[in-house]
């Protein structure tokens, strides 16, 4: 039976281990709900740290125990922010590091967008069944968005997302990888929806002060 095949295949698989990366794409979010029937007007810097959103996952029991799956959400996240706030700002302008905001007139910014992953997890979960080998992944990402203007702070937000996806282990667990990545684009898309959401529904942002 394919079980008993898997079963031994990890089992020869534990004597050196093996690492599947996960590294999802950008996904940008273009259905973000607006009270305002037009962009935020201006020039809007913007600036995303997702420096914390990596770390390795590993397989919540025995099954593919040897497996290590490095998920790396940093340039998928910085990606999905930049793309999703492209189409809600008129003018957005990508930089390195934050810019004080007695430096913004000079720039001719109305705002400081700064944009952080804060934390995220994700689970993996080997799934035995008759026929097949199936593994469940889950995906929880966290992260913070402030706008700074000229005066002083318009916004402060933190929001969440998670995903979830189940896909075929394959034959040496590399499965659970794409399965992450999957997991992980679906928490991006609605992590990053609410961000969006956050800033675009700002009154304050919009009155600029």
């Amino acid at each position: 039976m394919k079980f008993r095949v898997f079963v031994f295949a990890v089992f020869a698989a534990t004597v050196s281990g093996c690492q599947y990366k996960a590294e999802p794409l950008p996904i940008a979010s273009y259905n973000v709900y607006s009270s305002y029937g037009d962009k935020l007007p201006g020039k809007y810097l913007l600036y995303v740290d997702p420096s914390a959103l990596s770390r390795d996952i590993k397989p919540s029991d025995m099954n593919c125990a040897a497996h290590t799956f490095p998920l790396d959400l940093r340039s998928g996240f910085k990606g999905s922010v930049s793309k999703t706030f492209a189409t809600l700002v008129t003018e957005l302008q990508l930089v390195e590091r934050p810019v004080d905001r007695a430096d913004l007139a000079a720039q001719g910014a109305k705002g400081m967008i700064i944009v952080k992953g804060e934390e995220f997890d994700g689970r993996l979960r080997v799934v035995p069944g008759f026929w097949t080998v199936g593994m469940e992944t889950e995906v929880q990402l966290a992260a913070s968005i402030i706008v700074d203007g000229p005066k002083g702070r318009l916004l402060g937000s933190t929001v969440a997302g998670e995903g979830n996806a189940q896909g075929d282990a394959g034959a040496f667990c590399e499965g659970g990888a794409k399965a992450l990545i999957d997991s992980a684009e679906k928490a991006l898309k609605q992590t990053v929806g609410r961000l969006g959401e956050a800033l675009t529904n700002s009154e304050r942002v919009r009155k600029g002060s």
